[in-house]
């Protein structure tokens, strides 16, 4: 099965081309414009005899993440699903994280910055082979993750670039950035996610959701106006 798969969600944005687990080409960026994306796709499909028309499926990852990247990605594969009627896989962003990092026994622990001082987060672990999820995504002030962190644990993801030295810092022999990582995207890593899922892939654009874990900025400041507009009606008949 030749699956596209698509990362939008981090600062360095990915395209792949898997032909199952084996992937047959990748592109990187660090920009998150639609029409880079496009680019990518075209240059992921060069090698490949009938193009776009080859492909099976398609991949996006669902967040949490860029608010901004995220809708980028989902708003592209939705386009792509549109004009070829093919099927579509939404994969969360940590779980593709965690699964680029090949069997271990030790916890591991993608860190994604989410800005505002916190992290987007979540543990997961191999069990009898198999990457399994111990938690639930979380947005966590570093030190909020050093306090849930009580055993040796294996972090990777962009959010070691602003708060790794704190976390090794404040872990010591709990804090691992040393692990066998597989040297490939984390769209790569999605679209094996979506070809070993098991569950067929899905035909409802409607179910393709972005997973935030926060509301963005915009809806938090509509609450905060909404709420000075009803605290003001309500002074003016106190």
């Amino acid at each position: 099965m030749i699956i596209l798969g698509l990362d939008a969600s981090t600062p360095k944005g990915s395209v792949a081309l898997l032909d199952g687990e084996r992937i047959i080409a990748e592109s990187v960026t660090s920009s998150t414009f639609s029409d880079q994306f496009l680019v990518m796709v075209d240059e992921v499909l060069k090698g490949m005899d009938g193009g776009l028309e080859k492909v099976d499926g398609f991949c996006v990852t669902t967040g949490p993440g860029s608010f901004t990247g995220l809708r980028v990605g989902v708003s592209l594969i939705k386009g792509l699903v549109l004009a070829t009627e093919k099927p579509f896989w939404g994969i969360n962003t940590l779980d593709a994280y965690a699964n680029l990092v090949g069997l271990v026994s030790k916890p591991i622990c993608p860190v994604l910055d989410a800005r505002k001082k916190e992290v987007y987060t979540a543990r997961f672990k191999y069990i009898d082979g198999h990457l399994a999820r111990e938690t639930q995504d979380r947005a966590v002030s570093p030190q909020e993750l050093c306090a849930l962190t009580q055993e040796p644990t294996i972090f990777l993801g962009g959010g070691l670039e602003p708060y790794g030295e704190f976390l090794s810092s404040q872990l010591g022999d709990r804090f691992i950035d040393q692990a066998p990582v597989k040297n490939q995207t984390v769209a790569a890593s999605a679209a094996q996610l979506a070809f070993k899922q098991g569950a067929g892939p899905c035909f409802d654009l409607d179910a393709l959701t972005i997973h935030y874990v926060r509301k963005s900025e915009a809806e938090l400041n509509r609450k905060i106006n909404q709420e000075v507009v009803e605290h003001g009606h309500q002074s003016r008949f106190a």
